[in-house]
This record gives structure tokens, sequence and C-alpha cells, in this order.
């Protein structure tokens, strides 16, 4: 299994890009390369993708940084983006790593590597600049 793990510094405080990255609301607004919209359903959250639905769960700690996205693709399959947002000065720096299935094809999972730096991207735009 093959992974990719990009990084950006963002001049935000840690803890208000840990709430942001934590709120599956959010997902749309950053991740725009993989979330066209999100809704909830019940007690979990339902992407929509490209691919479908999906659902995901989002595991955040402000104390550790850790901001984890699990999806799940179907019975018993579920899949891992790991990140973290580690204090940098008065900023942070934030660690995204994703992993390549085994069932995806190589040139899925390099657009997958492109998308993100786009995303990471808007997501510095995002939260270093206060749109009203």
């Amino acid at each position: 299994m093959r992974a990719d793990t990009q990084t950006i510094s963002i001049d935000a405080l840690p803890d208000t890009v840990v709430d942001f990255l934590g709120d599956p609301q959010n997902l749309p607004r950053w991740a725009v390369g993989f979330a066209k919209s999100v809704t909830r359903d019940g007690d979990r959250w339902i992407v929509s993708t490209a691919g479908g639905d999906v659902p995901i769960r989002i595991v955040a700690d402000r104390r550790l940084g850790v901001v984890d996205f699990h999806l799940s693709l179907g019975p018993g399959k579920e899949a891992v983006a790991a990140s973290r947002v580690v204090p940098r000065g008065a900023g942070a720096e934030y660690v995204f790593t994703q992993f390549q299935e085994v069932d995806m094809p190589d040139d899925v999972f390099a657009k997958n590597v492109r998308a993100l730096a786009h995303e990471l991207t808007v997501l510095k735009a995002l939260l270093e600049i206060e749109c009203p």
C-alpha cells in the first residue's frame, strides 16, 4: 500500500485549524476535489463524492492535534486518512497522509495526490483570510 504525505503552513491557531477540520460540514469548503456536499444521516455523516456517497467519521482531538478521516467503503471496509495539526509559533503546520487502497488503480491515487495539493491551498486560504 502506497502513501502520500503533504504538509502546509497555516497562519492560524492550531485549535482553530483542528476545529475547522473536525467539522464535517466544512469538507465541501476545502476538500473541493473530494466532497461535493455533506449531509447528516442520523448520527453519521454522508459525503457526496464524484464516485458516490461515502459515510464518514471524523476523529478530532485538539489536545493531540489529531484529525483523522474514517471513510466507510463497504461492509467491514474502512479507509483512513490521517492528519495532524502541529503548533508552529503562532500558527500551525498541517500534515495530511492518504493511502492507496489495495483495489485503487495507480492513476486514481495519482489524481488524489494532485487534488490534495490544491485542497491544502484552499484550506490555507480559508483559515488565513476572513471572508464575509
